[in-house]
């Protein structure tokens, strides 16, 4: 009988590896930092690495969560746990965007821990669940899914290089990406038995249209920032030794509106794209009420006439 590649040989394989090129020097954001590091259990059956989540403000209004798990950034666990507890610290400091940044030379987020995944499966199996509990571990990775998008800030996720499955997912889960120019995006699980099942099914087809997001998961093929550029799936592409700076600058700009302002415009765009017209356009016009006859927002237009 054949047996499945392995986390490790999937990741390796000439088939999925072609594109995953390491980076150049990375840009490091220089800023007194709180750093977390978290004892991680490994689910590659190796010795155990220390995971990091820093969190830093580097501009005014804007957190930065810079994150590794070397040597390949698997995701989950502790990783995804390290996360969600710094998107909740930079939301209570009065910033309104954070970035996802990774501190592992040449990997976003590799793809998710498939040992995790495994194990996940087979509980749910014995339990005859169709869906992970929140507070089982697989069930709190899903909640970052959302965790990125569903936040009151705005999200920007920076890869330097391989975001495949989950590490994709993670990136459409957030407002906006960019990316090295060496960077990939892949959508493989259909290699390994599985569909996408965090965003590269639901969350692809509505950044890049059906036709293209399907094509990513049935050829299962990673693709460059380029190439994703090109499709709409992300929205810059920079020198990799400036991607850090430029996402950080990025962040800057987005922060000197108004947060009521920025708040208003995620909600009006998240509520309403999956609307029919008619309905999105009520939705767009209760937020714009809502917002427009704010005394701020008043004061604004005033000083703007």
């Amino acid at each position: 009988m054949r047996r499945s590649p392995s986390m490790r040989s999937w990741a390796d394989s000439a088939t999925f590896a072609t594109l995953a090129r390491p980076q150049d020097a990375a840009y490091r954001w220089r800023s007194v930092s709180r750093r977390r590091t978290l004892p991680a259990t490994s689910l590659r059956g190796a010795a155990s690495v220390s995971v990091t989540v820093n969190v830093t403000y580097p501009a005014d209004g804007v957190g930065l969560i810079a994150f590794s798990d070397p040597p390949m950034n698997f995701g989950g666990g502790e990783l995804g746990a390290g996360i969600l507890d710094a998107i909740s610290e930079i939301e209570e400091s009065g910033a309104k965007v954070f970035v996802l940044a990774s501190d592992t030379r040449g990997y976003f987020i590799a793809h998710w821990h498939l040992g995790g995944i495994v194990q996940a499966m087979e509980g749910m199996a014995a339990m005859g669940n169709a869906v992970p509990p929140p507070r089982t571990p697989y069930g709190a990775d899903r909640m970052l899914f959302e965790r990125v998008g569903d936040s009151p800030l705005i999200s920007i996720a920076a890869n330097n290089g391989q975001a495949w499955g989950g590490g994709a997912e993670l990136s459409w889960g957030c407002d906006l990406r960019i990316a090295a120019e060496s960077a990939t995006y892949g959508q493989p699980e259909v290699a390994i038995g599985i569909p996408p099942g965090a965003g590269g099914c639901t969350r692809l087809a509505r950044l890049i249209g059906p036709t293209k997001a399907l094509e990513m998961i049935l050829d299962g093929r990673p693709i460059t920032a380029q190439e994703a550029l090109n499709l709409g799936a992300i929205n810059k592409v920079v020198p990799d030794d400036t991607l850090r700076e430029e996402a950080i600058a990025w962040a800057a700009h987005i922060a000197q509106w108004p947060a009521f302002s920025l708040d208003a415009c995620k909600r009006s765009f998240m509520g309403g794209r999956d609307l029919n017209i008619y309905d999105a356009r009520r939705h767009e016009q209760q937020i714009f009420g809502q917002t427009a006859r704010r005394a701020d927002a008043i004061e604004i237009m005033n000083a703007a006439q």
